[in-house]
């Protein structure tokens, strides 16, 4: 059974376990947000993990085994393409899977930038625009591992964000310390390495810092106090700019929206 079938599609939305578990609301946000941008996707009425966690620990032939019943179910549903917000997962299924899995052959899709575009396509979507300077930080997955530095500050551009950067930013960002399992394996030095990363965006005189991976958000938020700054994920900046109700049931919202469409 999956979740929102009528969009008819093969394209799979996998929030990853850290949305999904830990960041419900985020989960929410997310799937309001393809709908209002015109992302159509499908959900599991499973949730599924990549497996990036036993591949990190060492367990290759355990992280070979998760591989190979993740691919099962998604050719059983028909999943010919995959977005998601996490950047572990994406750099998962898009560099570790094929290595895994010689006959892994599902299209793994750039979710930044086909916000990125929809946004691009739809600017009369964007209904808030603070013009606010904020900082960004790189999640080390996305950028060292995927190389995706751009598409993140363009849509923020974009939804009317001024970025400041930190002096170790992209290519050169700080790790936040919550990649590799380390918050796991020694929560005291991933502790450490989130305040100080804080802190580099107050040396900066900047009070707001957006991450695009709820690892960061859950790290870095949880090492804010006394600092002044405030940690936020990406989707809550763009759902507020594309006035999305974040308390409002994600059924209400298309129902909603239809209506609009239908008295239009």
């Amino acid at each position: 059974m999956e979740l929102f079938s009528f969009f008819k599609t093969s394209t799979l939305y996998f929030p990853g376990c850290t949305t999904y578990y830990k960041n419900k609301e985020g989960f929410e946000l997310y799937q309001k947000i393809f709908f209002k941008l015109g992302i159509k996707f499908k959900l599991l009425d499973k949730n599924l993990c990549s497996g990036l966690e036993a591949l990190e620990a060492g367990y290759d032939q355990d992280a070979r085994k998760i591989a190979r019943k993740n691919f099962d179910k998604f050719i059983e549903e028909d999943v010919k393409s995959i977005i998601t917000n996490s950047p572990g997962s994406y750099k998962m299924f898009l560099q570790d899977y094929p290595k895994l899995l010689p006959d892994w052959n599902i299209e793994v899709k750039n979710l930044w930038k086909l916000i990125l575009e929809k946004l691009n396509k739809k600017r009369y979507l964007i209904k808030h625009k603070p013009m606010i300077r904020v900082t960004f930080h790189d999640s080390c997955y996305l950028g060292r591992y995927c190389n995706i530095y751009d598409e993140p500050r363009k849509i923020l551009e974009a939804i009317g964000y001024l970025i400041v950067e930190m002096g170790n930013s992209r290519e050169k960002s700080f790790c936040c310390g919550s990649c590799g399992n380390l918050p796991i394996v020694n929560e005291q030095l991933a502790n450490k390495i989130a305040k100080e990363r804080v802190l580099q965006a107050k040396r900066i005189k900047m009070n707001k810092m957006i991450v695009s991976s709820f690892d960061n958000y859950n790290l870095l938020k949880k090492n804010t106090s006394n600092t002044g700054v405030e940690i936020l994920e990406l989707s809550e900046v763009l759902a507020n700019s594309l006035d999305i109700k974040k308390y409002e049931k994600l059924e209400e919202e298309i129902e909603g929206e239809e209506k609009i469409v239908d008295e239009k």
